[in-house]
């Protein structure tokens, strides 16, 4: 018996005999390798309070992005010019209707229009009589907590922002809207 004769199997299938080839032992180092390196790897991702999870990575990056954001505009004030300023600022309007759609949406429609909110779009308020007491609308809630107080999830930076968005939705076609509520005041000055 020959070399050849003794590396072949002993099945058959259709005249074909098939090579004893067993896996190399590099290969089986390298497999070993990995399930060792899993096992440490899924402990630091998993158990260890020296990685990071992507919720934070994803906070940190939100972080450094509102930096950028209002790191050029500084500290902004509740004021008719500001708020005049942010309105003309369309990637300013772009993260205040991001954060409108999350964190208001649910209330008062993604248009605008109410849903158990007041509805925005119209010329009938309950608690501004003026373009910066919508300000003071998401900083200190209304109607007996029914609109939730936003400043202590929110900075007074985001909360001018919010309230220049909200500014915009005036005068808008929301899909259906709610009744008006409140009194009627003029439009604003600008």
């Amino acid at each position: 018996m020959n070399q050849t004769e003794e590396k072949l199997m002993h099945h058959e299938y259709d005249g074909i005999r098939e090579y004893d080839n067993p896996t190399p032992g590099w290969w089986h180092l390298i497999f070993i390798a990995s399930i060792i390196f899993s096992v440490f790897y899924a402990m630091y991702w998993h158990m260890s309070p020296l990685s990071s999870s992507i919720e934070e990575k994803w906070k940190q990056s939100q972080v450094a992005e509102y930096q950028r954001l209002f790191g050029e505009l500084g500290t902004l004030h509740n004021d008719e010019t500001t708020l005049k300023m942010l309105i003309g600022k369309a990637d300013m309007m772009a993260v205040a209707e991001g954060t409108f759609q999350t964190t208001c949406a649910s209330c008062h429609g993604k248009d605008g229009g109410g849903i158990n909110g007041v509805n925005l779009t119209d010329d009938s308020y309950k608690n501004v009589k003026v373009a910066t007491d919508i300000f003071n609308v998401v900083t200190d809630g209304a109607n007996n907590g029914a609109m939730p107080s936003w400043k202590n999830q929110f900075s007074e930076n985001e909360r001018i922002l919010l309230a220049a968005y909200i500014m915009t939705l005036r005068g808008k076609q929301p899909a259906s809207p709610k009744q008006a509520e409140g009194n009627p005041i003029p439009a604003w000055g600008f």
